[in-house]
């Protein structure tokens, strides 16, 4: 019950934000810088992950997990006060330097109690928590924003919060072991700085100079080079490198979530400023996809745990995928399209999850499950802002000038800058196939969890 709460905060965090969008926008006169409430969320969530890892591998899980469910209550609490576009952005920072390590830990936590062949019968039960809360998301987001105020999007974590940290407290304390080790504090100053700069790097909305924010990430690059070939414990082994199939699942996990966060965030904006539906109306066409979602996980789930397979599982996820993308873009059965990359997308988590955790020793299971994590989190972020400059630059192609409302742009216009994105997520799909047949190798799962 207590990592099944963890894991709702944060997948509900991750839906609930997108359908109120384009309300919170116009309220707070965001214009182009809309995307950043959910970009400066996953940047920051994405840059301390590898710090929550390794310090659980060293203070204890049940420690960073207190860490995390405090700032992400104080995050969310500043969020829903805020009373423009820069102050709810410093918020969402906040929150996402919470929020970062909640799944990442809940997933720690699990894979040190059930080992990874056995992980697939519990799938349904974490299946269940994601379908609810994930689904969940978009619908409250929609009501909120309509009924009652966007900022009850934020304000929901307070109480589920503070019910988390009782249930921990009450049913994890035996998880809170430490170990002699220390931390490397410099290599996780440059993880984060190259990680946050490639980010900004990538984003068209950050409004630094790209030759200062290049400069920054290959500088950063650089510096955790050589920061991580000196330290006795490097914040990135490089013993995890040499694990068969780790590096790989981490490419694959950030195309999985590339894919989602595609989905996610632009189709209920084009449902919204494209079309005119209502934020309530997006959100539950959005339930397909999430339900998808969360049915691909559970079904991938039991197959891995009855026949150990994952390989196959991933191709036809992906396949799924870029078919699903290919419909969109084509304006094909778009219910059918959104149930079948949700189905596809979900086939890849459990597949994924359970090739990482399979070659984890114990004693980097908490670093080697956070960078795992780091990847998806990644992929949701870049995704993001992956998708927000080729939005912007199929704009600009059009002849069009930034305007600080979407919805003024002519629905022609918009229609074919969305479909800009979904040609592109097509053939990152495609590519995520191409990786999968001949990178991602077959290995035997462990029936026993391993000790240290």
């Amino acid at each position: 019950m207590s990592v099944a709460l963890v894991i709702a905060l944060g997948s509900l965090e991750k839906s609930i934000v997108t359908t109120p969008l384009p309300i919170i926008g116009n309220e707070l006169h965001a214009g182009s810088a809309l995307t950043w409430i959910v970009t400066a969320y996953l940047l920051a969530a994405t840059a301390v992950l590898p710090i929550y890892g390794k310090l659980s591998d060293i203070l204890g899980r049940v420690r960073m997990l207190y860490i995390g469910i405090t700032l992400f209550i104080i995050g969310s609490a500043a969020c829903g006060f805020a009373k423009d576009i820069e102050t709810l952005i410093m918020a969402r920072v906040i929150q996402g330097i919470g929020g970062g390590g909640l799944i990442a830990l809940a997933f720690t936590v699990i894979a040190d109690c059930i080992p990874a062949r056995e992980v697939g019968k519990y799938q349904g039960y974490i299946s269940i928590v994601y379908a609810v809360s994930s689904i969940a998301g978009p619908l409250l987001g929609g009501y909120f924003a309509e009924h009652l105020s966007w900022r009850w999007v934020f304000w929901i974590n307070l109480p589920l919060g503070v019910l988390a940290v009782i249930l921990i407290r009450k049913n994890l304390s035996h998880l809170n072991k430490k170990r002699q080790a220390k931390f490397d504090w410099f290599g996780a100053l440059f993880l984060m700085l190259s990680s946050t700069s490639l980010l900004l790097l990538l984003s068209p909305e950050s409004g630094f100079p790209q030759t200062w924010t290049g400069g920054a990430f290959a500088l950063s690059l650089l510096m955790l080079f050589l920061v991580e070939r000196k330290v006795s414990d490097p914040i990135l082994p490089a013993r995890l490198a040499k694990l068969p199939g780790y590096i790989v699942c981490i490419f694959l996990i950030l195309c999985s979530q590339l894919l989602m966060f595609a989905v996610l965030v632009y189709l209920p904006m084009q449902m919204q400023w494209q079309r005119g539906m209502t934020p309530s109306e997006s959100g539950e066409i959005m339930v397909i996809f999430m339900f998808s979602v969360t049915l691909g996980a559970y079904c991938g789930g039991k197959l891995v745990n009855k026949l150990g397979e994952y390989k196959g599982l991933c191709l036809a996820g992906f396949a799924l995928a870029a078919l699903s993308f290919g419909m969109i873009y084509h304006h094909t059965l778009p219910a059918l399209a959104l149930g079948l990359a949700g189905l596809g997308i979900g086939f890849t988590l459990p597949a994924l999850g359970v090739v990482v955790q399979n070659v984890l020793p114990a004693k980097d299971r908490g670093i080697g499950m956070s960078l795992f994590n780091f990847g998806r989190e990644l992929g949701g972020a870049v995704g993001v802002a992956i998708c927000s400059a080729v939005f912007q630059y199929s704009l600009s192609t059009q002849g069009q000038v930034a305007k600080d409302n979407m919805a003024d742009y002519p629905p022609q216009v918009l229609g074919h800058s969305f479909n800009s994105i979904y040609l592109m997520m097509a053939a990152m799909a495609i590519f995520a196939v191409l990786l999968t047949i001949f990178a991602l190798k077959k290995q035997k799962l462990a029936t026993e969890v391993k000790a240290e």
